[in-house]
């Protein structure tokens, strides 16, 4: 009998994750003076109004002949620990900048990308997504085989930190509990 829920288990072929958040465009993340640098909100709260679309799981590591022993279909498994591509959000938010004109300010809506309004994103470059497996049974390499709605993030699926993204492909034909 096993020992927890049986999901497909994934390999490094690329695919996407689930991807995280909302666009909203027209959503103000602050009012600042003009000409001063955005101040960045935490994931947390920046996950209400910005998308992080799915993006390829591309490993950051290089696949060694030992790593390529354990395989589902004839491409190598993903394992607790793996880190992949950094994650981009796609969306903008609007920073009402209030600029002097004449003898007053006048306010400057101006679209900035959420990866730059965000802490964990780095300033645009994109946060982490490091594989966080849930399975209690299954090892490769010592460590715990990946399964599809595993997080990418250090936490629960769907409530995972700094990514909140899961694990979205997996093969239909090979489970693990």
């Amino acid at each position: 009998m096993a020992f927890g829920f049986l999901k497909p288990v994934t390999s490094l072929n690329g695919l996407p994750c689930t991807g995280h958040g909302l666009c909203l465009p027209s959503t103000v993340h602050s009012v600042q003076s003009c000409g001063s640098p955005p101040i960045p909100y935490t994931i947390v709260i920046k996950n209400k109004t910005c998308w992080w679309p799915p993006t390829p799981l591309i490993p950051t590591f290089p696949i060694t002949p030992d790593r390529a022993m354990v395989q589902v279909n004839r491409i190598p498994v993903m394992v607790f620990g793996d880190t992949f591509t950094l994650h981009i959000a796609t969306c903008t938010n609007i920073i009402i900048y209030m600029c002097p004109c004449g003898k007053s300010v006048c306010p400057i809506p101006t679209p900035i990308p959420c990866s730059n309004l965000t802490i964990e994103d780095n300033g645009g470059v994109g946060h982490i997504r490091v594989c966080n497996a849930t399975t209690l049974t299954v090892f490769a390499h010592k460590r715990p085989l990946a399964r599809i709605l595993d997080p990418l993030g250090v936490g629960v699926p769907g409530f995972s930190y700094p990514c909140y993204s899961m694990i979205a492909f997996g093969h239909p034909t090979v489970l693990a509990s």
